[in-house]
């Protein structure tokens, strides 16, 4: 988006859970597969590392990274593997660490002030399961965000507009957006 490129790197294995603004990277590798994104900004015909971006409940096997988008000054990282059974947003830098539903996915949203990236938001579906995949496949455009979940098995036929699918598992593996 502009002069800045994001980049996922979903089988990074560092147990970092913070951003790093700069050019550092953690070099601890002890959350096999946790993922990373990589901010990278160009000034004139010069490119340099802006920012190193990790979920705040990195754990091992989330693959956050998979899929990333940006829009202006946000971005946007899907960690289909990531295990919270959270089904609504949290606003802010926390995320759930509850891991009792394997492979429901999460996405992260980050905002740029600046040159500092900071965490916004921590998104979950609002049905969200154990191997949804939520994650799977991410778009941002100005301030709407679109995250897949190629694993969601909702019977479901119809739009919804609003908080809840009214569908139940009854179609394993549907997908929804």
């Amino acid at each position: 988006s502009g002069d800045t490129i994001v980049v996922g790197a979903r089988f990074e294995d560092s147990n970092q859970v913070t951003i790093t603004n700069g050019t550092i990277a953690s070099s601890d590798n002890s959350a096999g597969n946790s993922g990373a994104a990589y901010v990278f900004r160009r000034t004139d015909s010069t490119w340099v590392n802006e920012a190193y971006l990790k979920a705040p409940n990195a754990e091992s096997g989330d693959f956050f990274g998979n899929s990333v988008s940006m829009s202006e000054d946000t971005i946007v990282v899907g960690a289909y593997f990531e295990a919270s059974n959270q089904i609504t947003i949290t606003n802010g830098t926390t995320a759930s660490v509850n891991n009792s539903a394997l492979d429901a996915g999460a996405a992260y949203v980050f905002r740029r002030t600046g040159s500092t990236w900071t965490n916004e938001a921590y998104l979950k579906a609002p049905n969200s399961e154990g191997s949804d995949n939520f994650g799977i496949s991410i778009s941002i455009s100005g301030d709407t965000i679109v995250v897949g979940a190629n694993g969601e098995s909702s019977n479901q036929t119809t739009i919804t507009n609003g908080l809840a699918p009214v569908g139940v598992n009854g179609a394993g593996g549907a997908g929804a957006v």
